[in-house]
């Protein structure tokens, strides 16, 4: 079985994401930074970010902050996009025979409708989103489909998902075209880094 993370790895959100940081940090009266500058920095929620440049406060509030700068970003046409290989990649996967999964923090409904969307949705077998805990999520759906942890590998764009993939006892693969670079990948150790989803399906 192959499961994946979504955002950085099926779906390219970083240019919204960014966008939306920024805005929380100007409106804070923080200096906006590069996308290059930020990408490196990019945290496991945007609420750790400002904090590490000092906007504190309520965090349902920030979140909140966030979530409407978002919104708007998406408005004004700055929006997420499938990566260019994502279809042909994941169509060789499916016809090699493998399972293929989505675990994602992302809710449920925005996962499903990205895959519509983007014309992959047939290639997988199912979508958990809303997941607070990887690590458990890929543990649990070992168990429940009788899979041993070994034969199941989780690919992750940031070192978060390498983590919960070795938590839970599965193999690891770091994907560099998302949020964390390839250097911040190894510092996890994967069993594999692949630089794009083509090399990954002719890896499985």
């Amino acid at each position: 079985m192959v499961i994946f993370d979504w955002s950085g790895v099926i779906s390219d959100d970083r240019r919204p994401v960014y966008e939306s940081n920024m805005r929380v940090l100007e409106a804070h009266g923080k200096k906006r930074f590069t996308f290059e500058e930020w990408l490196p920095r990019t945290t496991l929620t945007p609420i750790e970010l400002f904090a590490n440049h000092g906007v504190t406060g309520d965090r349902e509030v920030l979140f909140r902050e966030y979530r409407d700068n978002l919104a708007q970003v998406k408005k004004e046409g700055i929006v997420t996009t499938v990566y260019p290989d994502a279809k042909v990649a994941l169509q060789s996967l499916a016809e090699k025979g493998k399972e293929l999964v989505v675990i994602s923090s992302h809710p449920e409904e925005h996962l499903l409708k990205e895959a519509i969307d983007y014309g992959v949705k047939r290639y997988f077998s199912k979508f958990v989103g809303n997941v607070k805990d990887k690590a458990q999520e890929l543990s649990e759906l070992c168990s429940v489909q009788g899979i041993n942890p070994l034969d199941t590998v989780y690919v992750g764009d940031t070192i978060y998902d390498i983590q919960a993939a070795k938590k839970a006892g599965v193999r690891s693969v770091g994907i560099t075209n998302g949020y964390h670079v390839k250097e911040r990948l190894r510092t996890e150790n994967p069993e594999f880094i692949v630089d794009s989803l083509t090399e990954l399906s002719s890896l499985f």
